[in-house]
């Protein structure tokens, strides 16, 4: 009886390992390994859920407290034109503007700096009585000379020419810069005699009465002009900026003897031109020569009576001035960015939808936008993908302050960001020409926000190396507590809630009389207990039923002819003690039987 029992325990536990196992399989994991039901009745049963993200922020630090990290700047193209800077509660691009301003004279207090030279040796100088006659003084650069073929020598000297020179060395690297503006003025002064033959002289001839033996062609005149040039005063490299030419200086009918006046310039451009060509062949870029030449020729009329007189030629002044200021250099762009994380999944067969992303900021520039870059921009970058709309520099009323970009609203840059991606934001200041900028310029942004709203769906079996939703994780505890108790409730009612209350207290005493591992007491096998039990309550009984009549009781009333019978004790006329032992122990037998039957009815 005590195996059977046992038995059914055992297949009692076993049944509820086996529902707890089945549950678990059906809720999907298994924290050492992956189990996988592919069964007709569950084939198509699988795990699923969503999870909706709203307005997640994805900036650190959006008004640029200090230190500004996670935030850091970068700069593409010319790193001359602008510079990174912070600000409380604010990051910086600022534009490098500079102006400067050279001036190159010739006056009393400048003369010094002024050199004469000739270009080449072949060149005559100007020459009076055979011996050169120039030089510099307080009132400029000249040079004289006397001319007559009939002298010594005096055929080839009919063409002289004399140079002045100084050189210009600016601070900075031309490349970098952009003149923006540039004039020029010289005062030339000449004093000659009325020998110099002009247009309507009449002594232009040497047979005045006779027209047709007229020897001259281009008459008696004067050259001054001005160069711009290299160092070595490279010829291939030269640039006139100004000239002028006599043509009445002489006539003796006007009596125009003397003159002196502004030489002509050339214009504007074509002095910025010259200097920049010049700056373009020079190794620092940065240095150049201006020259001041002065050109005199003799008509040959008369081999024995011409004689030419230039008495006093001269560059009394000169100021050439120019500006010039920063060149910013086109595609030049310098960002704030900040690294952002990934939207990751958070359940690892998951997939993301993102909904939505939307940006704004505020900017601000310290004064208006040079009108001279007109297609500026600030522009918004994810990694490398430009977001299409911008914001353009040259709109920016610096009255506003801090404007909001976008005016209203923010910029949706859904289309830009991608799931499970790392992903850098950029701010960018974008200058989109060459242009010339004289100051610097700031501009700022603050206020960064980033919002971005996703939903993360999942569907299948989630592997172990997910975390599993809270609701599976409940489940499994709920149906595990419930499998135990239906368990403890089974075997409880196999074992006790089955029988009757009186069959149960007899099976309770049954138990307890079939203990192996009793306390140590000697117990009396039920036969002995039974008969001490008897004969203890025999002992107990009343003497009147216990005792014998006695001989002498007997005799008198047979001698007094009596016929009285005495009555005997009831247990010592229907049963002998030995006959009640046993009658117990077969009524014992018979309750046993019972107990059985009813075990094997439950």
């Amino acid at each position: 009886m005590k195996s059977k029992s046992n038995l059914k325990i055992v297949f009692s536990f076993l049944f509820v390992i086996l529902i707890i196992s089945s549950l678990n399989l059906f809720i999907g994991t298994n924290q050492t390994s992956k189990t996988s039901l592919d069964t007709r009745f569950f084939q198509d049963l699988y795990t699923s859920g969503n999870v909706t993200v709203d307005d997640a922020a994805w900036i650190i630090n959006s008004d640029f407290q200090e230190p500004v990290d996670p935030w850091y700047p970068t700069i593409e193209g010319d790193v001359s034109d602008a510079i990174s800077s912070t600000s409380p509660n604010q990051a910086n691009a600022l534009i490098i503007g500079e102006s400067y301003e050279e001036q190159v004279l010739l006056n009393a207090a400048t003369q010094s700096n002024w050199e004469a030279f000739n270009k080449s040796e072949l060149v005559v100088v100007p020459q009076r009585a055979s011996v050169p006659y120039y030089g510099i003084d307080d009132d400029g650069v000249w040079c004289s000379h006397w001319w007559w073929e009939g002298e010594t020598g005096g055929q080839p000297k009919n063409t002289p020419r004399m140079h002045w020179r100084t050189n210009v060395s600016l601070p900075v690297d031309m490349t970098d810069y952009i003149i923006t503006d540039a004039s020029f003025d010289a005062i030339i002064n000449a004093s000659v005699d009325r020998n110099i033959d002009t247009p309507g002289d009449t002594t232009a001839r040497w047979d005045p009465g006779t027209v047709s033996i007229n020897q001259y062609e281009k008459y008696d005149y004067i050259q001054f002009y001005v160069e711009i040039t290299t160092l070595d005063v490279d010829e291939l490299n030269t640039y006139r900026i100004a000239f002028n030419q006599t043509r009445l200086l002489g006539n003796e009918g006007l009596l125009f003897y003397d003159v002196e006046g502004l030489i002509g310039a050339y214009g504007k451009q074509a002095i910025i031109d010259a200097i920049n060509n010049v700056l373009a062949v020079d190794p620092g870029h940065n240095n150049f020569t201006i020259v001041l030449g002065i050109y005199m020729y003799c008509e040959d009329n008369n081999s024995s009576l011409d004689r030419d007189h230039f008495d006093d030629v001269r560059f009394k002044t000169l100021n050439l001035t120019f500006s010039y200021v920063k060149k910013i250099n086109q595609f030049t762009a310098l960002s704030w960015n900040q690294d952002l994380n990934a939207i990751n999944r958070t359940v690892g067969n998951s997939t993301i939808q993102i909904t939505n992303a939307s940006l704004n900021f505020k900017y601000k520039i310290d004064q208006n936008w040079t009108e001279s870059s007109q297609n500026s921009q600030i522009r918004i970058y994810i990694n490398d993908r430009k977001f299409e709309q911008t914001i353009s520099l040259i709109d920016y009323d610096n009255s506003s302050g801090w404007q909001d970009a976008p005016e209203d609203g923010s910029f949706d840059i859904v289309s830009k960001i991608l799931p499970y991606e790392e992903f850098t934001l950029s701010i960018q200041v974008y200058l989109a020409e060459d242009f010339g900028l004289d100051n610097n310029i700031t501009i700022s942004i603050t206020d960064v926000y980033l919002s971005i709203s996703y939903i993360e769906s999942w569907i299948g079996v989630l592997p172990s190396s997910d975390p599993e939703p809270w609701i599976f994780a409940a489940l499994l505890i709920f149906v595990s507590l419930a499998t135990v108790c239906l368990g403890g409730y089974f075997i409880a009612y196999q074992r006790f809630l089955k029988y009757p209350k009186p069959v149960r207290k007899v099976r309770k005493f049954k138990r307890t009389l079939n203990r192996s591992n009793a306390p140590n007491v000697v117990i009396m096998p039920s036969e002995v207990a039974f008969r001490k039990a008897y004969n203890k309550d025999l002992g107990v009984a009343p003497k009147s039923v216990l005792v014998k009549p006695s001989k002498s009781k007997a005799s008198t009333g047979l001698e007094n002819g009596e016929s009285t019978k005495q009555p005997k004790s009831t247990l010592e006329e229907n049963i002998s003690t030995d006959e009640l032992i046993d009658k117990s122990l077969e009524k014992k037998s018979e309750l046993d039987k019972l107990v059985k039957e009813a075990d094997k009815k439950g």
